[in-house]
């Protein structure tokens, strides 16, 4: 119920992911949102681009994280049914990987929420998948659930939809600070001075710099898209016969690869061990050092794969020192929502955390243990 075009109940600072998905849930309710984005979302500049990102259920980062992702699968779903474009697909993926936790934390997932895997030998990857080279003392967990989600599609009908209940959302228009104004709240832009009840924060790798007297312990991680055009069988490539995949390999590093979708290219990429970088210097292009890596590790473990490279993106990760998510209420304050950062892994739950902010800022009651995801951890 806005008074004027420069007040709200709630403000919400950064529009991509999870900012988009909140002002969609706090729509549906009726309520009365300004959201805020210093670019012009779905865009290319912070974490949540690149075409499609994997969504998986058996999930090895820990085990509450499950009834969340298992939450944002029905609303992916709920979300396709509405919209004319692509949101959500399911064709399975399979993780990779010896002796290390990636596969046992996996297990132990979908053994306490009974999620449909099965696990594989070294013989039974190469003959299902006859484009994969793991090491012969490899083994597979192959979950049927998992696919794509596209980033830029599911942005954009968050803000188209919540534009339509009413939300007014500030492109280009960078939040400069904020304060306590009585019983309100005071936001300015480089645009202007605006009023609101509550405030969320989800603004990514911009969090430190609009929150500093929390003093959230973020470091924010360059990482590189690459699509290639496979050397040679590409209908061996394509999501209805083959899998993303996910790759634990025994020098510490992690790679994880997505089948060519609406023929995009065959994308693969590095998990973590990025570069760190500011929020002021995103090195936005890739370099023959990002190519390297990415070609060394397809020329062992997918040789076909590593054709004409044919796409690049450069995105970014907001990571907390543990690599688990923050969604919390301020430390002095419950009409504060901060829901940032996602360590890497966040997209496939947008809808679920959207939903979670809503819930928190109002007031209602949240149905899953988010202690994990504490500010106090790090305080």
């Amino acid at each position: 119920m806005a008074l004027k075009n420069n007040t709200a109940d709630v403000i919400i600072i950064g529009l991509g992911a999870m900012g988009s998905a909140s002002s969609y849930y706090l729509s549906n309710e009726g309520v009365s949102v300004l959201g805020f984005d210093t670019y012009d979302p779905p865009h290319k500049l912070g974490s949540s681009h690149g075409h499609t990102r994997v969504i998986r259920e058996a999930y090895h980062e820990g085990i509450s994280y499950v009834p969340i992702v298992q939450r944002a699968y029905e609303l992916w779903h709920e979300i396709q049914n509405y919209s004319s474009k692509k949101i959500i697909m399911e064709f399975g993926g399979l993780y990779l990987g010896s002796d290390g936790n990636y596969i046992k934390d996996a297990k132990l997932s979908a053994e306490k929420y009974k999620i449909p895997i099965s696990e594989l030998n070294y013989q039974e990857i190469i003959d299902k998948f006859r484009v994969l080279n793991p090491p012969e003392n490899f083994q597979g967990l192959l979950e049927f659930r998992s696919g794509a989600v596209f980033p830029e599609n599911s942005i954009e009908y968050f803000l188209e939809n919540s534009k339509s209940n009413g939300v007014r959302h500030k492109i280009n228009e960078k939040v400069l600070s904020w304060e306590k104004s009585s019983d309100s709240y005071k936001v300015i832009t480089n645009k202007g001075t605006y009023f609101s009840e509550k405030i969320i924060f989800s603004s990514g790798a911009w969090i430190k710099n609009l929150l500093p007297q929390v003093n959230i312990p973020v470091k924010i991680e360059r990482q590189v898209l690459l699509w290639f055009e496979p050397k040679k069988n590409r209908e061996l490539f394509l999501s209805d016969s083959l899998t993303n995949t996910g790759w634990d390999l025994e020098n510490g590093l992690e790679f994880y690869t997505q089948p060519i979708i609406e023929n995009k290219g065959f994308k693969v990429a590095m998990h973590h061990n990025g570069e760190n970088i500011s929020s002021d210097n995103l090195l936005r292009e890739f370099n023959q050092n990002d190519e390297d890596i990415i070609r060394g590790f397809l020329e062992e473990y997918i040789p076909l794969a590593n054709g004409e490279l044919i796409e690049s993106r450069v995105c970014i990760y907001t990571n907390s020192p543990d690599y688990d998510f923050i969604i919390d209420f301020h430390p002095d304050d419950n009409n504060i929502v901060i829901c940032s950062p996602c360590s890497g892994h966040g997209f496939k739950f947008t809808p679920a955390i959207g939903e979670i902010c809503s819930n928190m800022i109002l007031g209602k009651k949240v149905q899953y243990d988010l202690s994990e995801f504490s500010i106090d951890r790090f305080l």
